[in-house]
Parts: structure tokens; sequence; C-alpha cells
């Protein structure tokens, strides 16, 4: 008859051995599904085998958490990282997070209590086959890879590079490269090249390949860094295989020979042709991804600088990265949530207190990998570093060498990664994976060692039943509000988004599922009123009813500016608050919202060419131009900003000095811009519109621009090269045709169509 602990226990396991397979879930009804169904997958899952384990702990005190230093590095770096979102920018954010990443304090506290569970629960037959199991899903994986590679399944993302169910090859080649490192260790642990051992070296085969298609850099780099400390240390440490160690040089003669030789024949067909290859080759200080992560960083920089113990919580780098943007980015993502280096990510997430302790777990992890097999008995640190010496070097622990030089080198295959990308929940769940593993590899041989690992609770200070009850109703309450409500939120934003009629037209039921989205106040009202406002300004050029479009407008200006009320000083909010009243014919209002804007974030270009607009509308010349100048100075590379600041010019009545701008910067002041050609017409001047758009057909037909040069035709009076414009495009699409002779009628007849 089964027991109360191995019900527990059955609970537990079961829900572990499922985490795995959660990779493979891509929840199409739900917004971000690459993202939201893995997480809340997991959350749901972490919920519910915690709750069983802490009555599985109050059962049974064997079951509960047991010292070691990993266990308090990272219980320490959750107190932080809480104190630091609490103190934070945005504190609601920092622990809720969004759809996009679903990280957050929440995020973090539920691998946490992940961590605890399998660091507390599981023995070393449960590791064994838990790791066997990560193995085995990432290779299902691998081979999915392979379908997306030969077209049989889409790649998400689009382009070709790899992203598995992910919809991330960043994410993908980082779950790669974890595994692979993982099927290594379970390799090294065959003490015979039985079937098994020919399936793993296969195995590493197949994802090493995988992982090189999704063309992510940081897992490239990571896993040559990797293979070459894993060989290093085997090379120096071991002495009983001499053949092992040759083979272990060689590993690391090829990684460094192939390393150069990518570099030194970079532009060679053979590397130009591998896009992997390619990618690598391409490496730089001055490649165009890798100066951007320079700048970002810098921004990082200057973000804790303002910040330095605690920093500005997490999911607050947006913050950061507006307020200290740096011009040169222009070219790049405008909205960066992330550093693109977990280092600096926590640095501003957490300060300098978050980052250290971050660090610490790699530390104390390489630590325990290398703690020695048998417990010292002697007193004293240096006692237990003789100990451990004569552990490794005495032979005691021979026979481990290259399990744990892997696992070293996974660490460092892992920390190389981070440089260059960021954590996500796959990540996470394999970090502390391993972080666990080691904590109870630790904790087992002390308590073996003490004869404390059973320690069943003779007498309760409170029945079972009592606290059983009390627990499935505080989880069921967790349950509820940290995925049941999320979820229905992100359905109803995305009817709220969704064709609703044949013709693709918004109609009210849109709004009423925005209205069912913001109303259930969960974390995802801010997508929702992102959203909406995107619709909202969609829908003002869309064929329906006066009454819908003012719905919408007036649902999203109220939302937008109770966003602005709930989460101040946020210049995201601010722009898009700014655009829906500019979409609205409210200009004044969007005058104020813009500035606000670019008060929060002074460099940003985007930010600046919005103000300026406004500004133009509002009749405020001088202000604009200003503005535009100094925008234009402070990255005169790039060509928005000089169109910009000469477009300003041009519509503040200084056409000569605009003029000029253009012909200095493109050397000629007929430059294809909608932004130029709007500010000519202003001043009249359709000569310099005709050969505009002349200079544009000459590139391609297209029917469009040939009816705009027809109106410029027109508007000078010049009749008949309208009409002849018009009848070309009759003769490229005679579907054109009926409409075409209107117009025509129209200009015969002293008529403007």
């Amino acid at each position: 008859m089964k027991t109360i602990e191995s019900y527990l226990r059955g609970i537990i396991v079961t829900g572990v051995f499922a985490i795995p397979f959660l990779a493979f879930i891509v929840a199409g009804s739900l917004f971000f599904p690459f993202i939201t169904g893995k997480n809340f997958g997991f959350r749901m899952i972490v919920e519910v085998i915690f709750a069983a384990w802490i009555l599985l702990a109050y059962y049974n005190a064997a079951y509960r958490p047991k010292f070691s230093w990993i266990m308090a590095v990272a219980s320490l770096f959750v107190v932080v990282v809480f104190l630091a979102d609490l103190f934070g920018f945005n504190s609601y954010r920092s622990f809720w997070s969004n759809y996009e990443r679903m990280e957050g304090f929440v995020g973090l506290i539920h691998v946490f209590a992940y961590f605890l569970v399998v660091g507390s629960v599981f023995t070393k037959d449960l590791w064994t086959k838990f790791l066997h199991t990560s193995v085995w899903a990432s290779i299902t994986m691998s081979f999915y890879g392979v379908n997306q590679l030969m077209g049989g399944s889409e790649i998400s993302q689009g382009g070709i590079r790899l992203d598995g169910r992910f919809g991330n090859a960043a994410y993908f080649g980082g779950y790669l490269l974890f595994n692979i490192f993982l099927t290594a260790f379970l390799m090294a642990q065959r003490r015979s090249r039985d079937l098994l051992w020919y399936a793993y070296a296969a195995a590493i085969a197949l994802q090493t390949y995988i992982m090189f298609a999704t063309e992510t850099r940081g897992s490239m780099l990571g896993l040559f860094v990797g293979l070459v400390i894993s060989s290093l240390l085997f090379i120096i440490l071991d002495k009983k295989r001499p053949m092992m160690k040759w083979i272990a040089a060689g590993t690391v003669a090829f990684v460094l020979a192939f390393v150069m030789l990518v570099f030194q024949n970079q532009d060679s067909d053979f590397v130009k042709n591998s896009r992997p290859l390619a990618r690598i080759a391409s490496i730089s200080l001055t490649e165009n991804t890798v100066a951007s992560r320079f700048m970002v960083w810098g921004m990082a920089i200057d973000g804790f600088k303002e910040r330095p113990i605690l920093g500005w919580g997490q999911e607050n780098f947006n913050i950061v990265f507006n307020k200290y943007y740096d011009p040169g980015m222009y070219a790049q993502e405008q909205w960066f949530d992330r550093a693109h280096d977990i280092f600096f990510d926590w640095l501003i997430s957490a300060g300098i207190l978050g980052l250290a302790l971050y660090l610490l777990l790699f530390f104390f992890g390489v630590a325990l990998v290398w703690s020695p097999e048998t417990i010292s008995e002697e007193k004293g640190i240096w006692a237990k570093v003789r100990h451990a010496w004569r552990s490794h070097f005495g032979g005691e622990d021979q026979d481990k060498i290259l399990e744990r030089s892997i696992l070293t080198g996974l660490f460092a295959s892992y920390f190389v990664h981070n440089i260059f990308v960021f954590d996500n929940l796959f990540s996470y769940i394999l970090f502390f994976s391993l972080l666990a593993y080691l904590h109870h590899h630790h904790v087992r041989k002390l308590a073996e060692a003490k004869n404390f690992i059973k320690n069943p609770m003779s007498e309760a200070p409170l029945p079972f039943s009592y606290i059983g009850t009390t627990v499935i109703i505080v989880f069921c309450g967790i349950f509820y509000f940290v995925n049941i409500l999320p979820i229905q939120a992100n359905t109803a934003i995305i009817r709220g988004i969704s064709q609703t009629s044949q013709d693709g037209l918004p109609t009210q039921a849109n709004l009423d599922a925005f209205k069912t989205a913001i109303s259930l106040d969960t974390f995802g009202t801010t997508e929702a009123r992102e959203q909406l406002v995107q619709a909202a300004m969609r829908i003002n050029s869309a064929n329906v009813s006066d009454a819908l479009k003012q719905d919408f407008s007036a649902y999203a200006r109220e939302q937008i500016l109770q966003q602005l009320e709930d989460f101040p000083n946020d210049a995201r909010y601010e722009s898009f608050a700014g655009m829906l009243f500019i979409r609205s014919n409210m200009n004044a209002e969007a005058l104020v919202h813009f500035a606000k804007a670019h008060e929060l974030s002074p460099k940003k270009q985007t930010i600046s060419f919005n103000l300026i607009s406004a500004e133009l509308n509002a009749g405020e010349n001088d202000k604009a131009v200003a503005l535009a100048k100094e925008t234009y100075e402070l990255e005169p590379k790039f060509d928005d900003a000089a169109i910009t600041y000469a477009t300003t010019l041009l519509r503040s009545g200084k056409i000569s000095e605009g003029q000029k701008l253009l012909t200095e910067r493109f050397g000629t002041d007929l430059v294809y811009n909608e932004n130029l050609i709007t500010a000519y017409a202003a001043n009249k001047q359709f000569d310099k519109i005709i050969t505009i758009l002349q200079k544009k057909l000459a590139t391609g037909e297209d029917s469009q621009t040939r009816l705009r040069l027809a109106a410029a035709f027109l508007e000078t009076g010049d009749k008949a090269n309208a009409i002849l414009e018009i009848q070309k495009i009759q003769a490229a699409n005679p579907n054109f045709k009926e409409q075409g002779d209107a117009y025509i009628n129209e200009i015969r007849t002293g008529k403007i169509p």
C-alpha cells in the first residue's frame, strides 16, 4: 500500500520529468506563443510540485533543504533581486514582467522553487534518469531542426537560422549548447564503449551540427571555449589515460586551428558559402551587431553608475536604454529591453550585489564540481585544502577527472554564451538543474558521512490534514492569479487583434475583447493597451463606421493616459500617446506627450522626429528648426536626421538653407523621401517633385508613384503630361482602364480628379 510520502514523491517526480518536454510547446492560441505556452506550463508544474514538496518536507525532514554554498548563494541572490525589484524604477513590471519575456521576480521565484524541489528530493538514480531525459528531449528537438533545415517545418522567425520550437535561434543555440555538454558528461560516465556510448557520440554530432545551423555566434564561441577548457583540464589533471590525453590535445589543436583558419580565410568562397562559418568570420569590433552591443553595454554602464547597489529592478533596462541612448544606435532596434549580455542585464536589474551573487553561482558551481568524493574530518581550511589536493592528485578521484572537466567546460561555455545573449526560461531551467545536481551531490556525501539522510518526523506540531488543506487552498489561489487570469487576458488580446469580419476590418467584438483583457487587471494589461492603441490608429483609415472609430479612439486615449498614470516617466508609453493623439487630430495633446518623451530620452532621434513634426504642425517653426539641427548634429551619418533637418528648414521657409544642406549631404537636393516631397509641395516646388518622382520611376515601374507624378504635372498646369502618365498606368495595368479614363475626362474638362 502506497504511503503519503510515496504519493507526494510521485507527484514531484512526474512533474519534474515533464519539464524537459515543455520545450516542444508552442501555444498557438496565445499571444507570444513560443514564450507564453512554455512559461505558463512551467509555472503550473512548479506550483504543483512545490506544494507537494512542502507537504513532503513537513511529513519527513529528510526532504528539507540542506546547506551548501550553492544553496546559500542562490537563496541570497533571490533575496537581493527581490529588494532590487521592490525598490526599482517600476516595481510592478519588475515583479510580473510581460508576455514577451515572462521573467521578472515571479519567473525567478518559480525557477528557485524548482531548484529547491529537485535539489531536496532527487536521488542519484533520479538525477541520472533526468539528465538522460533532458538529453533525449534535445535529440528529438535536433531532429526537428533537421526537418526545418530540409524545409519540412517552418522556421518561425523567418530566414534560414534554425529556431526549433523556441521561435528564436539564440534560444535554440543555447539550449543545444547546454545539452551537448550534458550528453558528453553522460558519455564520460560509461566505463566501456557499448551501444549507448556510440549513441551519445552520434547525439553530440547531431546536436553540434544543428547548433551551428542556428548560426548563434555566442553558442558557437561558447562551445569552442568549453571544449578547450575541458580538454586542458583533462590533460593537466589526468594520470591514468594517456591515449585520452592525446585525444584531448588533438581537440584543443583542432579548435584553435579551425578558428584561426576561418578568420584567415574569411573572404574565401568556402567560408562565404557556409552561413555558420561566415557568421563566425564576421565577428569584429566594427561589425554592425558587435558595434551595437558595445554601445548598448556603454548605456548599461551609465545606468549602473546612477544606481550601483541594487540597480533599477528587473524589466527596466528600457528606461536606461532611453535615458542614456547612444545616437549611433540609429540603425538598430529602437526599443531595447535587454542589454544582450546577461552580466550587464543583472548589473542593471540588481546592481553590483545582484551581479556578484550571480557570478558566485558560477564560482561555487565549479568549486563543487571539484570537491573531493570523500569527506575530510580534518579541521581548518588548509587541512581541507590539503585533503582535496591529495584526493585529486593522489589518485582518489582520478576516475572522475573527465566528468569534472566536462562540467567545468559546460560552465565556461555557458558563461561565454551569456556574454552575447540573455537568459530565457530553458537556459534558467538547465542552469539551475545543474546547480541543483551539484548541490545534491555535495549534500548527499555530507549526509552519508554524518548519517542523517533519513530523518522522518516522529511528531508534528499540527495534524498533517490541517497543513495539507492550507497548502492546497493557498496554492489554488496562486495557481489562479498567476496563471489562469493572465491566460484569460492573453486570449482576450488575441481576440482583440484577430480578424472578426469577412473583409478583415475591425468590429465591435475586437473592442470588446480589449476591454475584457484590460478589465482582468493582470500583467497583460500593458500589452493589451499597446495593442489597443495600435488598433485604434489602424482603424482611423479603415472603412468602418465613424461611431466605431470614435469608440476605439476614445477608449484607446483613456487607456494610454491611464497607463501613463500607472507607470509614469516611460518614453515608450509617452511616444505611444503622442502618436495616438496625432492620429486623432489632437496635435496640442500630442505635442505635450512627444515633449515628455523627448525629455525622458533626449538623444533618441526617432522621438525627436515626432516632436519636430508636432512643433511644425503647431506653428512653432523656430523650436522645430533648433531641435532638428540639434538632432542632426547628434549623429550626422544618419540620413533620416539630415533629411528631417532639411525638410524642417524648407517647411519653415528657409528654402535655400534646406536645399544647401541636402546638396552638401547627398550631392543633390532631389532626394526621394516622403517628408521632403511634402515640404516641396508646401512650397509649391512641383518641378522638383516631378524630377524626384521621375528618378524614382527610372528604378522600376510603380503605378502609385506614376499617379503622383501625374498629379504633380497637373499642379503645374501641364495637362498633357498628366494625361500621358495616366495612360502609361493603363498600359501597364489594364484593370486601371476605367478609373484612368474617368481621371482623364475630369482633367480635360478642367477638374482636378
